[in-house]
């Protein structure tokens, strides 16, 4: 009965890493596919009048949804001012650069980490979007490569390649303006000024 029950345990370990497996490799497609769209400039861009605190909140959701990992903390800060913010962008174009970014903080963090989303307003009535996490961020040779002006048309080199790729294609296709920085507790920040 003991044997029984371990090899059922262990059958639904490979189960759940193959379903992972299987998940990655769609999102990786789906990213290529974007990738080729935005290089070559198919598609229009559509944008919409949308109110950004209700889509942030769908989707760190969605993406708390896939996670499952008690390990990962997602925090979403929301200036009180901003909360019935409505601005012009494309929802499933942002939506896709969001998510690239919780992901590449959660696949880059096996130990875990806490995320914080935050959308706040400077002094001069600029709205930032900050996606920060406190895990092992990444080393100031890297960070600079990314904020090189062409660094979506770069070859990608290790892990950190497509999916920031198209957060910068994303966000330059909406006219706004994006770095990736160290964030305040040594892990990766990208800040987005959106206004």
């Amino acid at each position: 009965m003991i044997a029984a029950t371990t090899e059922s345990e262990e059958i639904k370990d490979r189960a759940l890493r193959i379903e992972k497996q299987g998940l990655r490799l769609r999102r990786l497609v789906e990213n290529l596919n974007l990738f080729s769209k935005l290089s070559f400039g198919y598609g229009n861009l559509e944008k919409e009048k949308i109110q950004v605190s209700r889509f942030l909140r769908k989707t760190i959701t969605e993406m708390r949804n896939q996670t499952e990992d008690e390990r990962v903390q997602f925090n979403l800060d929301i200036e009180e001012d901003l909360q019935g913010l409505e601005l012009c962008f494309n929802e499933n174009l942002m939506e896709r650069a969001l998510m690239n970014l919780l992901y590449n903080a959660v696949q880059h963090n096996p130990e875990g980490c806490e995320i914080t989303v935050k959308l706040y307003q400077d002094e001069k009535a600029h709205v930032f979007l900050h996606v920060e996490d406190n895990g092992c961020g990444l080393e100031k040779a890297a960070l600079e490569r990314l904020n090189r002006k062409n660094y979506e048309w770069e070859p990608s080199t290790g892990q950190h390649g497509l999916g920031l790729k198209i957060v910068k294609q994303v966000i330059s296709r909406h006219r706004w303006k994006v770095q990736f920085a160290e964030g305040s507790q040594g892990g990766f920040l990208c800040r987005i000024q959106m206004r």
